[in-house]
């Protein structure tokens, strides 16, 4: 455990130093140039990078600036949304050159639609502005009595929830040795759950549309773990016929499992795993199916449905492990006024967080944000009430977009609930772009064309890979794509696309609008009859 610990303080120093470098970097020249990278034909030429893929009338000239593509990125969307799978599509785009503060390209751009997960650059954006990036959730122990001399606690160990949504079974245990080292040893008494600094409500808005157990269904809890969720790990056994061998982590009693999943002999796997919710607060898992018995293992990600005891009991089966021994139960309860604070365990900046919201699209981590600038900001505990009240506040008074010209009701755009159009949320973009602490921040967290995030597969052509930071947005019948691309001139352009009703697969659909960013950065963005020179007014709706 030992050189877990160091090697995480090690790559914590790495990602320090690497910032510090970006930053120096980032104040020689322009903004978003520095942290986009900048164009790299030689390195994309040697990695093997695939043709450029816009419609070929594009590019029939070739892209050297000398020479001239033949068409302009205007006329180029013009075309993209002329495609079949968006013909009949709702679809809201806008292209701004931030620099000039001029439009590129607007269609529909002041149609409200739903923007998927998109949604997460308002819950980002707000939660830097209001939290501040240096914010660091706090998760605190307390106790009801002080230890005697062999470290034994006879009373209650309370652990105060802080809303921290990167609390995982690894930094629990760091937070556990800490504890040992401050001398604890035994606990005569219950291990209490405070939630308090979040409302009672277990998912927001939205949520009630799907009736799924998967992970990214996951709930909020002032105290949580993992995500709150669990991993199954399915395995063949050693020959066919046999049952595979099933496991859940974290391998704690809180968790009943039944499992029968036959091997067989030809290749493949077909799995259905389940996650229910206990009568007595517990979880049941479910592994039914069968897998080829030379496949490789494979996980499944699950939701757990009660995150106080699912917390509880990882953290009691930590302390055991730890040499720790809590005699009593896991409960919910609130920190007595007589509690004594034992130690407080914080998370990592705001800042870092923010690579789990955007890069990965986390739900999870969205709305506990949400809850959280509730809980820091309005009276009472954390809810979405409160939350999104923030952030419509902040909306109004920094960027200049009115509470009654859109609809937000939760922080991860999941379902069919919130509506922005492009013009809002390329106007957010901007406002990101021009306020340097928290550009500094919010775009390194978007994803890198062909690289990293949830486009780390995507627009891997010489004219985006490495030039383009996005957040993407899926849901069924919705794709949206909302960054900065930086242009064949060096112009760093803001771009958002959202398109709903669609009817094919989000990867069809996908394909289809990145040839939108590609347009924005391989083809000249004068000339065209579809560019507009509508400037961009900041800080008015």
């Amino acid at each position: 455990m030992g050189e877990v610990v160091a090697s995480r303080r090690t790559l914590a120093k790495r990602q320090r130093v690497a910032l510090a470098t970006t930053l120096a970097v980032f104040t020689l020249t322009p903004v978003v140039w520095t942290i986009l990278g900048g164009s790299r034909p030689a390195i994309a030429a040697a990695e093997g990078k695939k043709e450029n893929s816009l419609p070929k009338t594009a590019l029939a000239a070739g892209s050297d600036q000398n020479t001239g593509p033949s068409q302009t990125a205007g006329e180029a969307i013009s075309e993209v949304l002329r495609h079949p799978i968006l013909k009949n599509a709702d679809v809201s785009v806008m292209a701004v050159d931030l620099d000039r503060g001029r439009t590129i390209y607007a269609y529909e751009a002041d149609r409200l639609l739903n923007p998927a997960s998109v949604v997460k650059l308002f819950t980002g954006t707000a939660a830097l502005q209001i939290l501040r990036p240096e914010y660091r959730f706090k998760s605190t122990a307390w106790i009801t009595k002080k230890l005697d001399v062999d470290g034994t606690l006879a009373g209650d160990l309370i652990i105060q929830g802080g809303g921290d949504p990167t609390l995982v079974s690894e930094r629990l245990w760091l937070w556990v040795t800490e504890m040992h080292h401050l001398g604890l040893r035994r606990v005569e008494g219950d291990l209490v759950i405070d939630e308090s600094f979040f409302d009672g409500k277990r998912v927001g808005p939205g949520y009630e549309e799907e009736n799924t157990d998967f992970a990214y269904m996951a709930p909020t809890g002032a105290l949580s773990i993992n995500f709150n969720a669990l991993g199954v790990y399915v395995r063949p056994a050693e020959a066919a016929g046999q049952l595979a061998k099933v496991s859940i982590e974290p391998q704690i009693p809180f968790f009943e499992v039944d499992a029968k999943v036959q091997t067989k002999s030809k290749a493949g796997r077909y799995l259905l795993i389940g996650s229910y919710p206990r009568a007595d607060g517990r979880q049941e898992v479910k592994a039914r199916g069968w897998i080829g018995k030379n496949e490789s293992m494979k996980v499944i990600w699950r939701k757990i449905d009660n995150p106080p005891i699912y917390a509880g009991e990882t953290l009691k089966d930590l302390l055991r492990r730890r040499g720790i021994e809590v005699t009593g139960k896991v409960r919910v309860g609130k920190v007595p006024k007589s509690a004594i604070s034992f130690h407080t365990f914080v998370s990592r900046r705001l800042s870092e967080v923010l690579d789990d919201l955007n890069k990965y699209s986390n739900n999870f981590v969205a709305e506990m944000i949400v809850k959280t600038i509730g809980a820091e900001t309005m009276e009472g505990p954390g809810s979405w009430k409160t939350g999104t009240e923030s952030i419509r506040r902040f909306l109004k008074r920094e960027v200049g977009i009115q509470p009654d010209t859109y609809v937000l009701r939760n922080g991860s755009g999941l379902n069919d609930t919130n509506r922005f159009s492009a013009a809002q949320i390329v106007r957010l973009l901007d406002y990101i772009y021009r306020t340097r602490e928290i550009a500094y921040e919010l775009i390194p967290s978007l994803g890198v064309a062909g690289a990293s995030g949830t486009v780390r597969k995507r627009m891997t052509s010489d004219l985006v890979h490495h030039k383009v930071r996005v957040k993407t947005g899926t849901l069924t019948g919705v794709t949206a794509l909302s960054g900065y691309v930086m242009s064949r001139d060096r112009e760093v352009i803001a771009f958002t696309v959202v398109a709903n009703g669609l009817k094919v697969s989000s990867r069809r659909a996908s394909a289809v609008i990145d040839r939108i960013a590609e347009a924005l950065s391989g083809l000249p963005l004068e000339g065209g009859p579809t560019t507009l020179s509508k400037p961009l007014v900041r800080g008015k709706p």
